[in-house]
Formats: C-alpha cells, sequence, structure tokens
C-alpha cells in the first residue's frame, strides 16, 4: 500500500512537480537528494532528506517515488538515479498531468509528462523521459531513455530518439530521422537529418542592435 510519496531533486524541476501533484490532489513527504546536497532541513517547506535516510525510512512497497532531477550532465544524473534506486528495489513512478494530452499507452517507468503535452497514437516511450509543457510528440515516433523535452518542441513524427538527448525550447524536429543518443538539439533550432550521438546543433542566434533604441521603431 502506497502511503508516502516523494521526489528525488531539489531544484526548479522538483518544484514545479510537487506543485502538479498538488493540484492533482497528491501531498508530498519527503524531497530526497544525494547527502553532500542538504542544505537544511526543508525545501520548498516540505522536508529535504538524504538518499540515505529515505532508504532507511521507507520500503519499495509503500512509496511512490518520482524523478524531478532536470537535464544535468546531458540527462547522466537521471540515469544514475535509475539505477541507483532500482539496485535497492524501487521503481520510479510516472507522473501524467490530466492537463496533457496522451494517446498511447506504451510508456515505461518514471517519465514526468507536463501540462499542455500532446502525444500522438502510436508514440512509444522508454524510461525516465522528461517531457516539458508544450511538448508535441506526433505519430509512430519511437523514443529512448532518459530524454529532455523543453518546452513547446515539436517531433513531426516517424522519428527515432534514442537515450540522453536534450531537445531544446521551441525547436522542430522534420518527419522521419533518427537522433542517436546524447544530443543537444538547441532552442529555435530546426533539424532535418539524422544526428549521430554527441552532436550538438544550434540554430543562428538573434543579436542585439547596439545602434538603435525601441523609440526608433516607435517613431518609424
Amino acid at each position: 500500500m502506497i502511503n508516502r510519496v516523494a521526489i528525488f531533486g531539489a531544484g526548479q524541476r522538483a518544484r514545479e512537480l510537487k506543485r502538479l501533484l498538488a493540484i492533482d490532489g497528491i501531498a508530498l513527504d519527503y524531497f530526497v537528494v544525494d547527502r553532500e546536497y542538504v542544505t537544511g532541513s526543508h525545501f520548498d517547506k516540505t522536508p529535504l532528506i538524504s538518499t540515505e535516510e529515505f532508504l532507511d525510512i521507507t520500503t519499495p512497497e509503500n512509496t511512490a517515488l518520482f524523478l524531478g532531477v532536470g537535464m544535468p550532465k546531458m540527462n547522466r544524473i537521471r540515469e544514475r538515479l535509475f539505477e541507483l534506486f532500482h539496485s535497492h528495489g524501487y521503481e520510479f513512478s510516472t507522473y501524467i498531468s490530466p492537463h496533457a494530452t496522451v494517446l498511447t499507452k506504451d510508456i515505461g517507468e518514471g517519465n514526468t509528462i507536463f501540462a499542455g503535452v500532446n502525444i500522438a497514437p502510436g508514440v512509444v516511450i522508454g524510461d525516465a523521459n522528461h517531457f516539458e509543457m508544450g511538448t508535441i510528440i506526433s505519430h509512430d515516433c519511437c523514443i529512448g531513455d532518459f530524454n529532455f523535452f523543453a518546452p513547446g518542441c515539436a517531433l513531426c513524427g516517424d522519428i527515432k530518439i534514442g537515450n540522453g538527448n536534450f531537445i531544446g525550447a521551441n525547436s522542430t524536429l522534420r518527419n522521419s530521422i533518427t537522433i542517436e543518443d546524447y544530443v543537444l538539439v538547441g532552442a529555435g533550432a530546426y533539424v532535418d537529418k539524422d544526428l549521430s550521438t554527441g552532436r550538438v546543433i544550434v540554430p543562428q542566434r538573434s543579436h542585439i542592435l547596439e545602434d538603435k533604441t525601441s523609440e526608433y521603431f516607435i517613431n518609424k
């Protein structure tokens, strides 16, 4: 019987996940972090405990554990935590916001799917992926493990995503391409070809017009 709820993490992602759980009527008992990151007794008015203490006072049978860590070290932190807690018999719970549209049931363990996400039928999702608000995953995409999808990114169908990738805010991936592992797609990028492991793709950056102010355009 589940009678305790915990989030691993004590940063912006964890705080946001706590708020979403609260909207759904789920009260959080603990934030959990590695011992060196325990900086006080509470985080966001919720008890903050170390991994060791968490393992001492809970059991896999009575605890719902969510993964509230972002993409530090290209998602390898989440990968490490997934393996660590599995070694102690825990599984991570998947969170799907009731304000997301998720039309596939082929979803693995420990995913977090925030409000406003749209996932089409026929999509396959592995373990411990994070989908920020406004993400669009179209038909027949196959997503591996430990990926991070930033707000507003769009996958246009029949795309294969490997493991540990970061897909930046408002980026667009055209249909029928493959993104291998630990690829970084920058915010606003357009990807129209396969990307091999470890590649980085960014769009041309906006720049400040040093010789003009907004008054110039007001008076035009």
